[in-house]
């Protein structure tokens, strides 16, 4: 009878343990497909692909670093 009881235990113990690594996937699951994070724009990709804007944003990034004033640069002609 002993015996019974405990394998009884075990295997609740068993089946309530799947239940909670069952739960924690589907939220993971769940947070995770449906959070997207976008760093760039489609428009700062699609400008750093094209090789010859791309020297261009360098060229105004060197040239901020260097007044660090992003007035006098001409990131907004570039784009």
């Amino acid at each position: 009878m002993e015996n019974n009881k405990s394998a009884i235990e075990n295997i609740l113990a068993l089946a309530g343990l799947l239940a909670i690594v069952a739960i924690i996937v589907r939220a993971y699951k769940s947070v995770s497909s449906e959070t997207e994070t976008h760093v760039i724009s489609e428009d700062g990709l699609k400008a750093i692909k094209d090789p010859e804007t791309a020297d261009k944003l360098r060229e105004a990034v060197d040239q901020y670093h260097d007044t660090g004033d992003w007035e006098k640069t001409k990131l907004e002609s570039i784009l």
